[in-house]
């Protein structure tokens, strides 16, 4: 008996068509953050001015760190905050959208170092 769906494909041949999302192409060379790393403890300090994510940005607290880095798009970052999204040693965040309000980061240890890019 033949296929009756054989006038359908998709990736693997078979079946109905799979829909194709074009992703933007990015710059090749990301911009790094206005600081990588908290002067002073639990005073939060400005990732990326407001405006300057453009397509997409990550912040990963690296895996040698030893507490959580707070990560805020809405208000200043704060320890404990609702709005704070707090990053484990090793964890990252990825805002895959432009925004217009600056990004914070904060920790309770002065001297705590993270990385941050945007493209």
């Amino acid at each position: 008996m033949p296929d009756p769906y054989a006038w359908m494909t998709n990736l693997f041949g078979t079946g109905s068509q799979s829909p194709v999302r074009a992703s933007p192409p990015l710059p090749t060379i990301p911009v790094g953050p206005l600081v990588a790393q908290i002067a002073t403890a639990n005073v939060p300090v400005t990732v990326f001015a407001a405006g300057r994510i453009v397509n997409v940005a990550d912040i990963l607290n690296p895996p040698g760190q030893t507490e959580p880095l707070y990560v805020d798009i809405v208000s200043p970052a704060a320890v404990g905050a609702p709005t704070s999204i707090p990053l484990q040693p090793g964890q990252a965040y990825r805002i895959s959208a432009p925004i217009g309000t600056a990004v914070t980061a904060v920790a309770a240890t002065a001297g705590h170092s993270f990385v941050a890019v945007t493209y």
